[in-house]
């Protein structure tokens, strides 16, 4: 898995010795350094801003907590991007999320500042924006309706593009449980948008 910092600084494995030293500096470098990428992708779990800053903190805050169990035997990229998606998950479960946020899959890696109000968007002509805009929502409400595991790997898979064995060690699955979601996720999305992909 590519970790998306820097090559200037210590690497990550020097500020996760010092945060299990108690070194709050080098967690927070760590924080700077994945803070973007880790927004991304709560993002696009549970398609709110405000819920997806405040879990991307409740996951470094886990992360915190847990730094001295990491023993290295993953990136702490890795290791990380498995707690902030249990976290994403549990929330899921818990909230049952129903939002009318547009699905976004451009969000990608944008630079989003911490608090800030709104994601950028491109801006689209006015008719192509508002087919666009509808077929995100559509898009949007069929991603509800998968379960939170089905909706993770989707996720994990379509707009953050793990391949299957970095899905499977971000969730703790074997590849074939990784396999049999993704197949049972992506039917069913085509059943939910048969008529949009019609259209395309």
């Amino acid at each position: 898995m590519e970790a998306e910092h820097s090559t200037d600084g210590p690497d990550d494995l020097e500020l996760v010795a010092g945060c299990q030293r108690g070194d709050t500096a080098a967690f927070n470098t760590l924080v700077t350094r994945y803070r973007n990428r880790a927004y991304s992708i709560m993002y696009q779990l549970v398609r709110n801003e405000q819920d997806a800053w405040d879990l991307t903190q409740e996951g470094f805050l886990k992360a915190w907590r847990s730094i001295g169990r990491f023993r290295g035997q993953s990136s702490f990229y890795t290791w990380f991007y498995r707690i902030l998606m249990n976290v994403g998950i549990d929330w899921l479960r818990r909230k049952q999320v129903k939002t009318e946020h547009e699905f976004d899959e451009t969000l990608g890696l944008k630079n989003a500042a911490p608090g800030a109000a709104t994601v950028p968007h491109a801006e689209l002509q006015p008719l192509v924006q508002m087919a666009d805009r509808e077929i995100r929502h559509r898009i949007d409400a069929a991603l509800l309706l998968l379960s939170a595991e089905h909706r993770a790997v989707i996720v994990l898979r379509e707009i953050d593009g793990l391949d299957y064995q970095e899905i499977a060690t971000l969730t703790g699955c074997s590849l074939g449980t990784v396999m049999s979601r993704l197949f049972y996720a992506r039917k069913k999305l085509q059943t939910l948008l048969r008529d949009v992909y019609e259209n395309l």
